[in-house]
């Protein structure tokens, strides 16, 4: 390399180790070695190159260095990653330069600088677009989303916006149906689609997962949501029809609070609750629900030391045969006692599973049921089975049905006095694996209690397909005994379906005497709820059971 070229270069590299190059920093090396042009083209793939830029060209041209002469030759130098061309560095030459002229070490060297200066620009347009963009879907993330909105209510004081987070419901059914790769083409169509629905000073942005954010004008709310009710995707091989309708559970933030993070936290808030806990598609902000989450993080909190000293007890709520009187079984249900007060089971079972809490406090309250069983034992009661409830969640902890046996066992007790009770609103993706706890369980005589029956969506293909020994009908069709036509049908069914295959049938929540008239007329002998005692304490129940009695219903 002739000195010149040399000491050009090496004021190149230093210029580049300060800031960022400029065209006209080039020209001293170029001149030296008679270049006139020097560019790079950036190959893309077949399915462009998402993450560094947003369109779909098949090359794109960076120029690094032009002084706009004439020239006749041109160098091309390929460069690969992970066995595909990356980038094509180009060098031409001054009219008059032939090939024998060139200085091959100097060209590759300045070819091989061009390749690391074209490192470096992407670099900095992959880092610019993951600082404003979501990498999967392409659309703005939430810091971007938070900028245009200082941005749109700074130059529009009066606007009033509207903060809404949507969650899409069900997402996982498409990852199961076609996979990872097909739930991610999925979102970044899903997400695209949703950013038509904006206007341009309005804004969305994806937040993770599968939630998103919006901020609207208050006009623009009402068709934002409907909207947000049905999303149509197309493209989705693997999908019926190669399409599927996505909604949405919304939160919104409607208060007069400017802070942009004060309100995607109200939105999410609302958003949350009304998939957890209301169950509501829409829900609005309000102090209420301010209230209601502070509340459910004391619960949360407190639930570790309340487990570790003993504070959740079972209560025992009878089962009897109506047309006898006869006691036939119990339910330990969970109660938390505080400071010698309960805290509805309401209030903290379903949120503790939703938290992935739940395991453990199934585990002692069935460890405390199998210790009354036992004193009761002691004192001579004679015991019916008694059915302890266990979340959905509990399926897939690891060597769940050893833990259950194993502690049954510790405490000496008959694996058959126990009864397991599942709740039959199981998803598709758990179906499977709840058939093989539930085996695994009857095959080591422990009994199977189906809770909640026909509030599901697969009540009878899981009746079928998971053989347990009794259904419980849910309190919702007792309390419509006689009122609605449509519940008695689906009572008889159950019935009849139930008796049909060898299960026993209890109905829940009976709480008069003409309930139960009608229940067995129906042909359902065996009853749970209020008419025959509330839940009590193992105190209570074994009073209870030193001389059980209980009121014989006569059907008319």
């Amino acid at each position: 390399m002739e000195k010149r070229a040399e000491k050009e270069l090496i004021n190149l590299i230093k210029i580049a180790t300060e800031r960022e190059l400029n065209p006209d920093d080039f020209a001293g090396i170029c001149e030296s070695v008679n270049v006139v042009k020097m560019y790079y083209d950036l190959a893309f793939d077949s399915e462009g190159y998402r993450g560094l830029e947003n369109d779909t060209s098949r090359f794109r041209v960076f120029e690094l260095y032009s002084n706009g002469k004439e020239s006749n030759l041109k160098k091309k130098y390929t460069y690969y990653y992970n066995g595909s061309e990356y980038v094509h560095a180009i060098i031409e030459f001054e009219k008059g330069i032939d090939e024998e002229d060139i200085d091959k070490v100097t060209c590759q060297i300045l070819a091989d600088n061009i390749y690391l200066l074209v490192s470096r620009q992407n670099m900095r347009i992959m880092l610019d677009f993951l600082e404003n963009n979501d990498v999967l879907t392409g659309i703005p993330n939430l810091k971007a989303l938070t900028k245009k909105y200082m941005k749109c209510t700074c130059k529009n004081h009066d606007a009033d916006y509207v903060v809404i987070y949507g969650n899409v419901k069900n997402f996982k059914y498409v990852n199961d149906r076609g996979g990872v790769h097909l739930g991610d083409y999925a979102m970044a169509a899903l997400a695209q689609k949703l950013t038509k629905y904006v206007k341009e000073d309005e804004g969305v942005c994806r937040v993770g997962g599968d939630n998103f954010a919006f901020f609207v004008k208050r006009d623009n709310l009402d068709v934002l949501l409907v909207k947000l009710k049905s999303v149509k995707v197309e493209g989705l091989m693997g999908m019926r029809n190669g399409c599927h309708k996505f909604s949405f559970y919304v939160g919104v933030s409607d208060t007069d609070v400017k802070e942009f993070a004060t309100r995607i936290e109200e939105a999410s808030t609302a958003c949350i609750v009304g998939k957890t806990i209301l169950k509501k598609d829409l829900v609005i902000f309000n102090a209420e629900l301010s209230e209601l989450i502070s509340h459910n993080n004391l619960i949360v909190a407190a639930f570790p030391d309340a487990l570790s000293s003993g504070e959740f007890e079972p209560f025992f709520q009878p089962k009897v045969n109506m047309k006898t009187g006869e006691l036939i079984g119990m339910e330990a249900l969970c109660r938390w006692i505080h400071n010698d007060s309960a805290i509805a089971a309401d209030e903290f079972i379903p949120l503790l599973d939703r938290k992935g809490m739940i395991h453990e406090l199934d585990m002692q309250i069935l460890h405390k049921t199998c210790e009354y069983i036992n004193k009761w034992k002691d004192l001579g009661r004679k015991i019916p089975i008694v059915s302890v409830n266990f979340s959905k969640k509990n399926i897939f902890v690891p060597d769940i049905e050893k833990l259950i046996v194993s502690t049954i066992k510790k405490q000496g007790i008959d694996l058959s006095m126990i009864e397991i009770e599942i709740t039959e609103t199981a998803k598709e993706s758990e179906i499977d694996r709840l058939i093989e706890f539930v085996h695994n369980l009857k095959m080591q005589g422990i009994r199977i209690s189906i809770d909640d029956f026909g509030t599901g969506y697969s009540s009878l293909s899981l009746i079928h397909n998971i053989d347990a020994d009794e259904v419980k009908i849910d309190k919702s069709f007792v309390q419509k005994l006689g009122s609605d036509e449509k519940a008695n049908i689906l009572i008889e069914s159950i019935i009849s379906i139930a008796e049909r295959l060898g299960m026993q049938v209890i109905a829940e929540g009976v709480e008069t005497v003409e309930e139960g008239k009608k229940l067995l007329e129906m042909g359902c002998v065996n009853a749970q709820g209020f008419f025959y005692g509330h839940p009590l304490s193992h105190k209570d129940m074994s009073r209870l059971l030193a001389a059980p009695s209980f009121e014989i219903i006569d059907a008319e």
